[in-house]
């Protein structure tokens, strides 16, 4: 049986073309975006549906604004409730007077400072002192024991190297606080 490999499908997005369908608004003619502009169309769109088509009542026409008169938003106007106070007013309210009251109560409220206890010094490098000095005087005696075998000797340094470096990693470095 012969089988040939399929021949390679290569895809590939197709160009995107884009196509204007509005042709850019220049300053003066009429199509750019505007206040104006939007308040001409609204009130067209009313008059044409005041024409009795849906059955309404039609509705009277938005009042013109001038082009750069009245801006088409009004400030509003606030009318107080209340009279103003007057300087020696015990009713008045004072912003001091209330940032120095919520001073107070925040530090009324704060918890005390507590001292606490020192923090009681490591003995981490005594350990890791004691416990090298002990591998040492057991490598002494393992060499003193085993002076005739030189690969016995070897293991036991090779040992003490290895429990040094395992005892530094967990003493320095697993153990944060020892």
């Amino acid at each position: 049986m012969d089988d040939k490999d399929p021949p390679l499908r290569r895809f590939t997005l197709k160009p995107k073309e884009v196509v204007p369908t509005e042709s850019p608004s220049r300053p003066g003619d009429g199509t750019a975006i505007s206040v104006d502009l939007i308040h001409r169309e609204n009130r067209i769109a009313e008059e044409k549906s005041a024409g009795g088509r849906w059955g309404r009542a039609p509705v009277p026409p938005a009042p013109d604004v001038a082009p750069g008169g009245a801006a088409p938003f009004k400030p509003k106007e606030i009318t107080p409730m209340d009279p103003p106070s007057q300087p020696g007013d015990e009713s008045a309210i004072s912003v001091h007077e209330m940032l120095r009251q919520n001073r107070v109560a925040a530090d009324e409220s704060t918890p005390e400072l507590i001292a606490l206890p020192p923090r009681r010094r490591s003995r981490r490098h005594r350990d890791f002192a004691v416990v090298l000095f002990a591998a040492t005087v057991s490598i002494v005696v393992a060499t003193v024991v085993f002076r005739h075998e030189p690969g016995m000797i070897a293991l036991t340094w090779i040992g003490r190297g290895f429990a040094t470096s395992i005892l530094g990693w967990v003493l320095y470095g697993v153990m944060v606080r020892y």
